[in-house]
């Protein structure tokens, strides 16, 4: 019996990671995938082979990790890259913590996605503060502007 007149009708933590994983194969085998119906560079599918069970953010593989046992014979840079562009361009749901243990995550609960978002709020308040000191507070007003407008205009293409 729920404790609720009104249960939860979303799709289950197993159904996700079943949808995730089935997304995630589909590119590896060479399908094309994410808004622009994009195929996998060696380097991304390398990447998300490695990714591919790191489920939760306690399950994290640090970039170090992913040079030394995976193969990557990439930097740091690369590494992040081949991240954001898998983000982005593929629109995984690819979460990275800071702490410890560091590293990157297929995100699965709402907990994933809140240290995502939390890292994302961290990283853009300091941004701000160097912009605010450096240009003045009407200079990060300005960007805030210029973010709301960028912001909308990419709601409004995605819906049409």
């Amino acid at each position: 019996m729920t404790d609720s007149l009104f249960p939860d009708l979303g799709p289950t933590i197993e159904q996700q990671i079943q949808r995730i994983d089935a997304e995630i194969l589909s590119l590896l085998m060479g399908k094309t995938g994410g808004p622009l119906g994009l195929s996998m560079s060696d380097d991304q599918k390398l990447i998300l082979r490695a990714l591919r069970y790191r489920r939760g953010s306690a399950n994290a593989i640090s970039i170090r990790e992913l040079q030394t046992t995976r193969g990557a014979a990439m930097g740091d840079r690369a590494i992040k890259a081949v991240m954001h562009e898998l983000r982005t361009t593929f629109r995984l749901p690819i979460g990275s913590n800071k702490g410890t243990p560091g590293g990157y995550y297929i995100m699965i609960s709402p907990e994933d996605h809140a240290i995502l978002r939390s890292q994302i709020l961290d990283q853009v308040r300091a941004e701000l503060a160097v912009l605010k000191a450096t240009s003045g507070p009407h200079a990060a007003r300005e960007l805030l502007g210029q973010l709301r407008i960028e912001i909308d205009s990419q709601d409004c293409k995605e819906a049409a």
